[in-house]
Formats: structure tokens, C-alpha cells, sequence
């Protein structure tokens, strides 16, 4: 079987084989068909079509997990349009940094999410944007016309169009952006084109067995990587998805053993989550649960994991090479550790500069990798060795049986509860507050972000709303201390900053 090279033809081939199985589900409505979700997207697109959507458009996504998201992303794919991805968890700078930067033409959003008033959040930046935002895609909205001067497009009138006839998706064309980490004082837009994201979900379905009478549980956010490539992939092997808007520990129980669920992904703290709301019953034995061990408490996670009859794995993935690019084996040595096996059989790896233990920076090649960073040539530049590898900025060494270990991320990043940041943006965002002169972010001991200021007259209370505010809650700093200055060392390109004396003084216990 030919493997699909565009979103378009990845869904097209699953309702061709399996036009009355059921596609996708959320918790209170009937699942669509593959055919039906077809359909939609089909609809979708002419909607858009009619409203000057085409080739080369960007319309933003800032929706929580249903099956209107999937159906939104096909849609623009057919129509050779490119998705901005933003993550549910911003607040209004953090979005409207991206949408300055990619420019979209229009923005998909739901009224009613009970984890965030987007809307408001839209009233507050679109005045201000940047982005040339001519329409904004309502989803649950209810006789409201304008947001932030803009006109809003209810979802009912895009699904009322007839099927579109062309389809303009090309295997090269961008089809999204995922908003990195990042090194910087914000993220980078990891642009990926139908091809990377169709051939990768085949790969995956295939290598964790997706199939018809398989069930995916979609509780990661689809907004990035982790959750996303679960969710293509289950389309690719005609498997069944179940969308949760957001995760709640309990309604994720109910949810896997209501529905039956095979195939999850989940980060450690998602993990210890389960755990609690499963009250020491097992599931019925998952067949697949990539597990991301990103917190303090990851081995207690993956005990957990086991007990609880998840058949965890090990996975490595990133917003440049896409979650899930390998996995480890179940009779691997550790089968919990990151890193493994290359899911597509095209991918490769190498250690650049090993040492004497066979470590180094793990570097990547595949069709699964990015094109781009979306408005940053000379970050993509910088990103690629000369012979083409992509520098992961991951330390890795080889394992004995085949793949990768992966060990730890070669600069700093913070990482709460599944999501990572560089400290760099929370740093930023302190710096322009009031009496902030300068501010340095490192990890507490829990984790969390512990920010250090210092200025004329630095308020930590009025900087500390200005975070709840407008930064993500996982950003939020746990304490912020003020500084006369910061504890420096002398160094052959002179003074710098000595940030692990800061760690030190973040796992201090709080003087107050």
C-alpha cells in the first residue's frame, strides 16, 4: 500500500477502507465515521474557500482537544493552508507573540472552555496584533458578531457549505507550525509540510499497531507534538480516537474504561494522575502508553504505570522531529527509558563528537523532521550540520541492541508538569515589568520555576499577578525573590552568572 504524503490523502485512504468505522469521539456526542469526518473536512474547507482561504493562508488554531480541531487541520491541508498551532495554556502575550510572528489570516477559537475565556483573551490582543486577523472561526458561539473588532465566523456556517471539489494539498506545502521550547526569549515555529506529518503517522500506526478496533484517548493537548502525532496516527491505522477537551484525572479514567481504550500518551505527571483517580484498579491491559518522563517523581511514574496495566514505553521525540519519532521495545533492557528505535524505518541517528562513553549530541535525519523555523532562516540554518543532520541539543548515547538512550537536554529547559519553556521567556517577560532591571529563572526543587529580580524596587506581589496575568500557569514563577544583584564569576569572556548558586538559593527553604 502506498504510503500518503498529505494530511488530505491520509484521511481519504482510512474512509475509502473504512468508511463506517468510527473515526473520532468526544465524551458527550456519537463518534463520526471515517466517512463523515471526511465529509466534514470537505465542507470545512469550501467554507473556508469561501471566505478567500487558500494556498499559502495561515489560520491560528487556539482550541482544546475535539474533533473539530482534526477536522479544521484537514481542512486547511486541502486547501494548502497552514495551521498555527497555539497552546490552550497561553495567555494573551504569549499568543499574540505568535501571531505577530506568523501572521495568520483568520483564528479558530471556542466560547464556554471552563479552562480559559478565549474570547476575552482575543478582546485584549486582537486590537493590538500585528497579524492581519480578517475573521475569527467561533466554535460554541452564540449571537456574538464581533471579538476585538473582528467578525466572528460561527462554525455552523462553515459546516452549511457543500464539499469542496479540489484539492490543493501539496506533499511539500506547510501544513502547521508547533511552537517550540525554545532557547530564546520565546519559542520558535517548527513549520512541518503534509509529507513529514503524513508519512510519520503511517510510521507510528504501524510500529504500535494502530488498527481498526483499536481505541486512542486524545487527553494531550493536540495543540502540540505529543498529542498530535497519537491522534494522525490513529486516523493512518483506521483506529478509533476519544477526545478529552482537557485532562482531568477522572474523567480520563471513566474514559478508559468506558471506552476501552489500547493506545495513549502521557507524560509522567499525567501518570500520577491516573494513579489517584484509579483508586488501585488496573485497566484492562492497554496495548500502548508512550510515556514521557519529564518530572522529579518520573520513576514513580512508570511504577505507577505498570501496576496500573498501561504497557508503558519509553518515546523521544521533539517539536522538530515530531513525538513518537522512536520508542523502545517492550523487551527492551529498559523499556521506560527515553529514547529507542527510529519509528520510521527512513529515519536515522548518529552521536556527533562522542567521548570515550559513546555520548555526545544526538543528531537526526528522517522524513519526519521539520522544513523550517517559520520566519527564522538563520535559526534553521544554525539548526542543521553541514551534511544536513539535525543537532538536537539532546545528549544520547547508543544502546547495545539498537537505537538511542537519550539523557538529558544539553542546555537548560524547564520542564512543569509535561511542558517544557526555556527560562529565557519567563526572564523577558519579568524584565520589562516595573522597578525590573534584570531577572534570572532556574528550577526549584519541585520542579517549578523560581525567578530571581533585580532593579530599583521590584514589587514581587504586583510581579507576581502581572505572571498570573499573562503568563501560562505552568510558567508562573513558584517565588520570586529580589536581588541586590546577582552572584557572579569571573570567566574568559568575562563576568557571568553563576546560575547554580541561584539553584542553591531556590531550594533554600522561603525565609518569610
Amino acid at each position: 500500500m502506498t504510503t500518503p504524503d498529505t494530511l488530505p490523502a491520509l484521511l481519504d485512504a482510512a474512509a475509502a477502507r473504512f468508511p463506517r468505522d468510527p473515526a473520532l469521539a468526544a465524551a458527550d456526542r456519537p463518534p463520526l465515521s471515517y466517512a463523515a469526518l471526511a465529509a466534514a473536512t470537505r465542507r470545512i474547507a469550501e467554507g473556508l474557500a469561501r471566505q478567500g482561504i487558500g494556498p499559502g493562508d495561515r489560520v491560528a488554531l487556539w482550541l482544546p482537544n475535539r474533533p473539530e480541531f482534526l477536522t479544521l487541520l484537514v481542512a486547511l491541508a486541502r486547501l494548502g493552508a497552514t495551521a498555527i498551532l497555539l497552546n490552550t495554556r497561553w495567555r494573551a502575550e504569549e499568543a499574540a507573540r505568535v501571531l505577530d510572528r506568523a501572521r495568520p489570516s483568520a483564528i479558530a477559537t471556542q466560547w464556554g472552555f471552563v479552562a480559559a475565556d478565549f474570547p476575552a483573551l482575543l478582546a485584549a490582543l486582537l486590537p493590538e496584533a500585528r497579524a492581519p486577523i480578517r475573521f475569527v472561526i467561533g466554535l460554541d458561539v452564540s449571537g456574538v458578531e464581533r471579538v476585538g473588532g473582528v467578525p466572528v465566523l460561527p462554525w455552523a456556517v462553515l459546516d452549511r457549505a457543500p464539499e469542496h471539489a479540489a484539492n490543493e494539498a501539496l506533499p511539500d506545502g506547510l501544513a502547521l507550525t508547533y511552537a517550540t521550547s525554545g532557547t530564546t526569549a520565546g519559542p520558535k515555529l517548527a513549520a512541518h509540510t503534509q509529507a513529514s506529518l503524513a508519512r510519520h503517522a503511517a510510521a507510528v500506526a504501524l510500529r504500535a499497531a494502530l488498527a481498526p478496533g483499536s481505541v486512542a484517548l486524545h487527553a494531550v493537548p493536540l495543540c502540540g507534538t505529543f498529542g498530535l502525532t497519537l491522534a494522525l496516527a490513529a486516523l493512518a491505522g483506521g483506529a478509533r480516537g476519544v477526545t478529552l477537551p482537557r485532562f482531568d484525572a477522572e474523567a480520563a479514567d471513566a474514559a478508559i474504561r468506558a471506552e476501552r481504550v489500547t493506545h495513549m500518551v502521557a507524560p509522567d505527571a499525567m501518570v500520577l494522575a491516573l494513579d489517584q483517580a484509579a483508586r488501585g484498579r488496573p485497566y484492562p491491559r492497554l496495548a500502548f502508553t508512550g510515556i514521557a518522563r519529564f518530572g522529579p517523581e518520573a520513576e514513580r511514574a512508570v511504577a505507577a504505570a505498570a501496576a496500573l496495566g498501561l504497557s508503558p514505553l519509553g518515546v523521544y521525540g521533539s517539536s522538530e522531529a515530531q513525538a513518537l519519532f522512536a520508542f523502545r521495545a517492550p523487551d527492551d533492557a529498559d523499556p521506560t527509558g527515553g529514547g529507542g528505535i527510529p519509528a520510521d524505518p527512513g529515519a536515522a541517528w548518529r552521536i556527533l563528537d562522542p567521548d570515550d562513553a559513546g555520548e555526545g549530541e544526538l543528531a537526526l535525519r528522517g522524513p519526519s523532521l521539520f522544513a523550517r523555523y517559520l520566519g527564522d532562516e538563520a535559526a534553521s540554518a544554525r539548526a542543521f550540520t553541514a551534511d544536513g543532520w539535525f543537532r538536537t541539543g539532546d545528549r544520547a548515547r547508543p544502546l547495545p541492541a539498537g537505537g538511542f538512550a537519550f539523557l538529558h537536554r544539553m542546555t537548560e529547559t524547564l520542564r512543569v508538569a509535561g511542558h517544557a519553556f526555556a527560562p529565557e521567556e519567563v526572564e523577558a517577560f519579568l524584565a520589562r515589568q516595573p522597578g525590573v532591571s534584570a531577572a534570572q529563572v532556574v528550577a526549584g526543587p519541585d520542579g517549578r520555576p523560581v525567578a530571581f529580580v533585580a532593579g530599583e524596587a521590584p514589587d514581587p506581589a504586583a510581579l507576581a499577578a502581572a505572571c498570573a496575568a499573562s503568563l501560562a500557569g505552568y510558567k508562573q514563577p513558584a517565588r520570586i525573590l529580589v536581588l541586590d544583584g546577582f552572584p557572579l564569576a569571573d570567566g574568559p569572556n568575562g563576568p557571568k552568572i553563576q546560575r547554580h548558586r541561584l539553584r542553591e538559593m531556590a531550594a533554600a527553604p522561603d525565609p518569610a
